[in-house]
Formats: structure tokens, C-alpha cells, sequence
């Protein structure tokens, strides 16, 4: 059954305790050329460690030398994001802990970027990321008294046309990542563009747009968080500007921004990656100076670890810095943004619309590590129907909302969210704490909406003849659909049965009576977020309704649909019977795509992989039975073996409104390697550009080509004829990764497992 896009009920989440009301900002002029230098250490909550290790030496540590740090540079400002972390810091070290709050009091340690985690934007749904900013933020006021107007996102594998709207909604002013100069597949920027960006980089600063009007301030160009500071930033020194070095010429590049836009700011990461921690002592030295304006020596060869060996030159007698062209501002996260809002010269940046994908360390990403993001859209939708049903419950005099046990189980499936765990990036090991948090957070997901729907129904009128059934509709739409039931009979299952709906009608019901119990199919139709009672009647004998619904071992068949099974087991022939048309031009098949990215193999996939034709196929001899025959449902299900795995393939007819779509429903004992496994739709359709959904607004992109050659969407993506007169969309419950390799064909990525190529795979075995 095909899940609808998650309802932002954001709302419900928390009554926010909020610091007093503060008086507005006076309006911020830029006198001069200014650089917002942001310290940072990044943290991979789980990567090549796990959580033990995180909490046991890198969270203490992070501590501990910024303490050190704050002590002696008075001007230092340390930037550390993740309201996750902060729980885990507050539960283990307490004490230092309540040292951290005095310096976050103090304005010298910030908490960053709004979210609970540095999360992962491709799977997770636009709902999700907002709970990100809401928990996040609400952590922040509630343990510190401030909040974070930025979300940073210095490490992530790609963002979507989307995540400006989403921002903007949750209050969000600012976004920042260094990611894009590892290859964004935007056709902007490069040698020659107006600020003279890396390619696939928009702009500098800028306004990044999304859909329905909404936007945020973007920072693409930060340089690596990973990198040191050692040398006067505020001007030009021209022993460090030659060829392949790793000197930025600030001033230069400010007055390529003012020329660009009138508005003279950038924004410049500086400090450690991974484990945590703090800038080198050197960088914040000389900083130290330089928002000063006063006399030190440039840091010694020794301390330059970020250079290359011709890149390092002896430093003499202390010199003035700071002295330069440019006003260099040791900043807190969202201060840029927060003074460009203020200013009133947003309007003259330079705007971007639609998706920042990275062209291989996005596509692998998608895909890689199945269970975990499968558990993690069950969750949202599990979340969703669970807190629509406790505000039904609780306004029919049921039990209160349950808050504190939906933001429990919420904050698990956020942490679960964090860049490598949700991109399935991280080690095996680290998975294992990740399906707990998953499963611990579903039971609870789970609880709360068995909980809320027992109450309302006990509020129903449940006096019917038979066994009521009680049919929630969590969508915000009515909804006629198949209810599959699982019900018990004290007096021993019936030959048959006959389903009642509230109106005291027959509806299209089967039956289907085993040792387990009885099963029992019907069709329902019920309000927008609403419930509806149906009565599943003993009968002696089925009831003769009359259906379009046909099956045969080669055939499937309902009112819309006339479906054709090839020798092969593959679905040959989808004839839509309402317009007239053949959906197919060839079987539509499982295939399998070599997969040997060079590098980052759970990240990449690569465009040399991807240009040739799949090395094979699911194929025969197939086994086929039908395993459905009824007026509600038909269903054939295909057992076949390639490469050493097993497919069991379920093909499914419905009737009523739920028999518009041709259902695939595949358990997969998976044990082929170097392979992307793709559900491949050839299609009579033809478009150069197909149709993908974010969950808040569209975006349509072209065939493959090398840099963009495996896409994201959620839940569905289209390809409609060019024209116009006829389409297909293939819908999706929990697989993200596409790809559409020419005018006519589809294909959605359902297991990635890839092979070793040249590079670093050898890193990365385990992946």
C-alpha cells in the first residue's frame, strides 16, 4: 500500500518554554568587507565507531580542550551542533556539563545548527526534518536559553530542492555546508562564474529557494571544517598566493562578492572533523590577533598540518595582523545570517533554485543499508497515524495526549537519522544499536496508537451482529482501500463470512480460514483521519457479488487493469483498460547493475557503472502459483533464483479505488554481490523529464547523463507522456534512489551492495 507524504503536525510536539520576549534588532549596516570565521569540531555520532567510543573519549575530549581553550583566548567562540550530543553529554558527565552551561552563558560556546543531529536530508521525510529543528531547538532553550537560527550541515551526502521550504518553515534563517566542493550535479558556478565558485556551487553567500515561495540564506563555500587558520586572513600577502596552495585571498574574494551582489560578507569554517574536539591552538592563537588587531607570529611549520611540505615556510618576528581590508568576525553559527536579515540587503543576493545533489558521494547512499531506512519510514508513518489518533482520542475524553512517550520515541528515530547511520555509511556494528533505537521507538510508535484507537473505538457504536471491526483512515483524505484482517472466532472459524459497512451495506469481502486463525478482505471506505465500524458476519456460504477480478498463473485482471506474466515470470503486458493504452513496451524486470565505484563504495556510485546495460536479470525457470482469487484481491506469486539469490515475488489486483495501482510486493534472500539491484520499467510513455516527489513540492530532471545518473525522490516519481495525455508513476513505500537511463524507461533501486574498486575501498570493506 502506498504511504502518504507525512502531515507536518509539528505542532502537537511541545509546549515551548521560550526565553522573554527580546526588543527588535536595530537595523545592521556592513561598513567594511566581513568574514564570519566559525570555530567547529565535527562529530560522527557513529561512522567507523560507534556510540561507546563517541561517548566514552570524543564527547569528554571536545569538553575538556575547549575548556582549556576558553581560558586563554577570550575572544575564542566554539560552535558544536547536535542537541543529541548534549543529551549524551548531560547524561554521562554531569559535571562538566554544568561547566559547558556557563560558557554557553557566557557566549563563548554555541549550540549549532538546530537539530538533534547532523542529519541525513535524502530519506528522511520533510516532517522528520522539522522535528529535527523543533526537538533540537527546544533542547537548546530548555537546558541553555538560547536557540540556533542556522542548520549546519558541513558533512551530508547531497540536499534536496526541498530543504529551503522545510527550513524556512521551521524558523530556520540559515544553512551552511562544505560538502558541495565534493561534487555537486548543479549545473552553476565553476571557472568564469560571478564569485568565481567551485563547480556545482551556486554562489558564496546567497538565497537558496524552494518550493511555494519559501527560502533560506545559504553559506555553499565555506572550506572544510577541517581546516586551519595560518595566515592573516584580513588581507593579501602575496607570499602565500601562488598556484595549488591552500591560501584563500580573502579580499579578493569579498570584492568578487560585493561586485556580485553589493553585499560584502562571506563565511569561513575553521577547526577539526570527525572525533571531535577543538581547533588547533594555533588557528584560535591567531585568530586571537587577528580580531584584535594586534602583533603575533604566524604559526610555525610544525603547526601547519594542513599543508603540503612545499607550502610551509619558516615564520619570523611577530607582525601586526588583523590590519587588513577585511573586518574578520570570530562568529557564532547564525551570525552572518541573523546580521544579513538585519541589514535589509537580502534581497540583493544571488538566488538558486532546485537540488544540490552530489554526483557520486550522493547516489550510493540512497540505497545502502535497506533495514535501517525501511524501519525508518515505518516509523514515520507509524509516528503519524499514533499522534492523529491520540488527538482524536484525547478530544473524545480519552487519555491525554501522550507527549513525553511520542517525543521519546521521536528523539530515537531523529538520532537514527544522523548522516552515516541514515545513509548507511557507518559500520556494521554500529547498526546494531541503530535497529535497537529503530524497533524500541516502533513498539513505542505502536503502543501509543493501539492505546489511542481502543479508546475511540470503545466510544463507537460496536454493537453489530458479528465481529466489529473498527478501519482508521490516517490520511487527509477519504480513502477507499483493502482491509486485511487477521481475526479469531471462539467458536471456530467459519465456513465463510459477509462484511457490513456502517451504512448497513454489503461490501467486497474474502476469506481465507487456516490453523493461524482467519483472514479475512474487504473493502472499506473511510473519512479523512477518521474511523468507521464494519461488521465481519459467520456465513455459511461466500457471498456472490460481482466482480472484474480474474487470475490465472500468466494473468491478473480487475475493472482498470489487464495484467500478462510471461515464461520468464516477469510482468509483460499492463493494459490499462480505461484509456486504452499498453503501459508497457517490454517486461518490466528485476535487474542487476554492476557496482564498483571507485572510491567511498557505501557513498558512490559511479558513472562508468552506470552507462552500461545491467549484466543480468532475474530470470526462470520461474515458479508460479496463484495465491489470491477473490472479488477484493488477486495475487500470483513468482519464486526464482539468480546469483545465488532467492526472489519471491508477489503480484497484486485490488478492487475498488485501491485497484488504480498494479501492486509488487518482494522478500528477497539477498547474497549477490558487487550489484544494485532495479526494478526496471520499460514504458510506452516517452519523456526526456520525469516528475519526482519530495514530500513538500516536485522537481523534474532529465535522462542520466554523468552528472546525475541516480536520483532521489520519496514515495513516487512520474513519467508522463510529452504529450500529456497519459502517464505512469511508480509509487514507493520506502525506497528513495532512481534512476532514468532514457526517454522511456524507470527504474527504482531497491538493495545496493556494492563491489571494491580501485581507490579506498580497501577502508572500507566491511561497507
Amino acid at each position: 500500500m502506498v504511504a502518504a507524504t507525512a502531515s507536518l503536525m509539528a505542532a502537537f510536539a511541545f509546549a515551548q518554554e521560550k526565553p522573554a520576549a527580546q526588543p527588535p534588532a536595530a537595523h545592521f549596516t556592513f561598513s567594511q568587507p566581513t568574514l564570519y570565521v566559525v570555530g567547529y569540531a565535527h562529530l560522527d555520532t557513529e561512522w567507523r565507531w560507534e556510540y561507546p567510543e563517541v561517548i566514552s573519549d570524543y564527547l569528554a575530549k571536545t569538553m575538556h580542550v575547549n575548556f582549556a581553550l576558553f581560558e586563554k583566548y577570550p575572544h575564542y567562540i566554539f560552535n558544536f551542533s547536535g542537541a543529541n550530543r548534549y543529551r549524551l553529554m548531560k547524561e554521562y558527565f554531569p559535571a562538566d556539563y554544568e561547566k559547558l552551561r556557563q560558557w554557553v552563558k557566557a557566549g563563548r560556546w554555541f549550540p549549532a545548527g538546530s537539530s538533534v543531529e547532523e542529519n541525513d536530508v535524502n530519506s528522511p521525510s520533510p516532517e522528520s526534518i522539522i522535528r529535527q529543528v523543533l526537538y533540537g531547538n527546544e533542547y537548546f532553550r530548555h537546558d541553555f536559553g538560547v536557540a540556533s537560527a542556522e542548520y549546519m550541515l558541513p558533512d551530508c551526502f547531497g540536499f534536496p530542492a526541498s530543504l529551503p521550504s522545510i527550513l524556512s518553515a521551521a524558523g530556520v534563517k540559515g544553512f551552511s555546508t562544505q560538502k558541495l566542493s565534493w561534487g555537486s550535479s548543479a549545473p552553476v558556478g565553476g571557472s568564469g562564474s560571478l564569485e568565481d565558485t567551485p563547480k556545482g556551487t551556486p554562489f558564496n553567500v546567497g538565497i537558496w529557494d524552494g518550493p511555494g515561495g519559501r527560502s533560506v540564506i545559504a553559506a555553499f563555500n565555506p572550506l572544510t571544517y577541517s581546516g586551519n587558520i595560518w595566515y592573516d586572513i584580513s588581507k593579501t600577502s602575496a607570499e602565500f598566493n601562488r598556484p595549488n596552495s591552500n591560501y584563500v585571498d580573502w579580499p579578493h574574494r569579498l570584492a568578487l562578492d560585493e561586485k556580485a551582489t553589493g553585499v560584502p560578507v562571506d563565511y569561513h569554517y575553521y577547526g577539526t572533523g570527525d572525533i571531535g574536539g577543538a581547533p588547533s591552538e594555533s588557528s584560535v592563537r591567531l585568530l586571537e590577533a587577528i580580531v584584535t588587531r594586534s602583533k603575533t607570529a604566524l604559526p610555525s611549520p610544525m603547526e601547519r598540518t594542513d599543508l603540503g611540505d612545499e607550502e610551509v615556510e619558516a615564520h619570523g618576528a611577530p607582525e601586526l595582523v588583523g590590519d587588513g581590508p577585511v573586518h574578520v568576525v570570530s562568529s557564532k553559527a547564525d551570525q552572518m545570517f541573523l546580521d544579513i536579515d538585519r541589514s535589509g540587503e537580502e534581497n540583493k543576493l544571488l538566488h538558486y533554485r532546485g537540488d544540490l545533489e552530489l554526483t557520486n558521494h550522493s547516489a550510493g547512499s540512497l540505497t545502502s543499508e535497506a533495514v535501517h531506512k525501511r524501519w525508518n519510514r515505518k516509523n514515520e508513518l507509524l509516528a503519524d497515524a499514533a499522534e492523529r489518533a491520540s488527538t482524536a482520542a484525547a478530544w473524545l475524553g480519552g487519555p491525554a495526549y501522550p507527549r513525553q512517550r511520542l517525543n521519546d520515541a521521536w528523539t530515537l528515530v531523529l538520532g537514527g537519522q544522523f548522516h552515516d547511520i541514515m545513509a548507511g555509511t557507518a559500520t556494521p556494528k554500529a547498526y546494531t544499536y541503530s535497529w535497537n533505537d529503530d524497533v524500541i521507538a516502533m513498539n513505542q510508535f505502536a503502543g501509543v496508537l493501539t492505546s489511542a484507537t481502543s479508546a475511540i473505538s470503545s466510544g463507537l457504536d460496536t454493537q453489530v451482529q458479528g465481529t466489529p471491526v473498527v478501519v482508521f483512515n490516517q490520511l487527509n483524505i477519504e480513502r477507499e482501500d483493502v482491509v486485511d484482517a487477521r481475526l479469531s472466532f471462539p467458536q471456530g472459524a467459519p465456513q465463510a463470512v459477509r462484511v457490513f459497512g456502517p451504512d448497513g451495506k454489503e461490501v467486497l469481502s474474502q476469506f481465507e480460514a487456516s490453523e493461524a486463525g482467519a483472514h479475512v478482505l474487504f473493502l472499506a471506505k473511510v473519512p479523512s483521519v477518521g474511523f468507521a465500524v464494519y461488521d465481519v458476519r459467520p456465513a455459511d456460504t461466500a457471498p456472490s457479488a460481482a466482480s472484474d477480478m480474474k487470475v490465472s498463473e500468466s494473468s491478473l485482471e480487475n475493472a482498470r487493469y489487464r495484467v500478462s506474466i510471461d515464461g520468464n515470470g516477469d510482468v509483460s503486458s499492463i493494459f490499462d483498460k480505461k484509456i486504452g493504452k499498453e503501459l508497457l513496451s517490454a517486461p518490466a524486470r528485476l535487474a542487476l547493475q554492476t557496482e564498483h565505484p571507485h572510491d567511498w563504495p557505501a557513498w558512490n556510485m559511479d558513472w562508468e557503472d552506470q552507462k552500461v546495460p545491467p549484466r543480468d536479470y532475474v530470470s526462470g525457470p520461474a515458479q508460479v502459483k496463484v495465491v489470491e482469487n477473490g472479488p477484493v484481491r488477486v495475487a500470483v506469486e513468482v519464486t526464482r533464483e539468480t546469483e545465488d539469490s532467492t526472489y519471491v515475488q508477489t503480484i497484486r489486483l485490488s478492487a475498488g479505488d485501491a485497484g488504480n495501482r498494479l501492486e509488487f510486493a518482494n522478500t528477497i534472500d539477498w547474497k549477490t554481490k558487487e550489484a544494485a539491484l532495479k526494478a526496471t520499467f520499460p514504458l510506452t510513455a516517452s519523456n526526456p523529464v520525469a516528475t519526482y516527489n519530495w514530500g513538500l513540492g516536485t522537481v523534474q530532471r532529465p535522462n542520466n547523463d554523468e552528472l546525475k545518473f541516480e536520483v532521489a525522490s520519496h514515495q513516487w516519481f512520474d513519467l508522463t507522456d510529452k504529450s500529456g495525455d497519459y502517464g505512469v508513476t511508480v509509487l514507493s513505500d520506502c525506497k528513495t534512489g532512481s534512476d532514468k537511463p532514457d526517454d522511456n524507461t524507470l527504474r527504482l533501486t531497491l538493495l545496493y551492495t556494492p563491489g571494491l574498486g580501485t581507490g579506498n575501498g580497501r577502508d572500507y570493506s566491511d561497507q
